[in-house]
């Protein structure tokens, strides 16, 4: 069993709006996002938080889990997440929509507890975490972060030539940028 987490609790203080909204071809991203993962997973959960009501109605075939403590931060949501997952995991922001096949097959192959997609050494998005991880995540103070915890525990680092595990939607330049791309 295998689960997926996406990540869609934030705020979008920098974007000015609900980012996981902005369209890429007539869809909206976070559909992206779900529609990348989707095939490698036995379960999807979407966590959300401050624009839980507006996403829900095109959230179709996911279970929801709003998460109450999204103000804390990104590590709340993926508590929120894991909390509700089964057997291993890929957590993934909903603001990377486009990672391949590849990368997710790369990482499904584990050798260590936490493996980190890497492109050219910078790490990206998936995060593989094993249901071996699981219970020492929930423990984890829930004002840390990701990055301390797989550092913390340890991770491989598995290199990748898929560039869209960079990619990170923070303003609407940077969506505008991805448009360009995708074009």
């Amino acid at each position: 069993m295998t689960t997926g987490i996406i990540l869609a609790g934030g705020e979008s203080t920098r974007a000015g709006q609900n980012k996981l909204m902005l369209e890429v071809n007539k869809k909206p991203l976070i559909l992206h996002t779900v529609d990348s993962i989707r095939p490698f997973v036995d379960k999807l959960i979407v966590v959300t938080g401050k624009y839980n009501e507006q996403m829900r109605p095109i959230l179709k075939d996911v279970e929801i889990v709003f998460n109450k403590d999204y103000q804390k931060g990104m590590f709340s949501s993926i508590r929120a997440g894991v909390a509700h997952s089964e057997g291993n995991i890929f957590v993934i922001p909903g603001d990377c929509p486009f990672v391949s096949k590849e990368v997710v097959k790369a990482l499904s192959s584990p050798s260590f507890s936490i493996r980190v997609p890497a492109y050219r050494g910078i790490c990206g998005h998936p995060i593989y975490l094993s249901e071996k991880v699981k219970d020492l995540l929930l423990k984890e103070d829930i004002n840390s972060n990701l990055k301390a915890f797989r550092d913390k525990v340890g991770y491989e680092k598995v290199e990748v030539n898929d560039k869209n595990i960079l990619n990170d939607i923070d303003t609407i330049k940077d969506y505008e940028e991805l448009l360009k791309e995708r074009n």
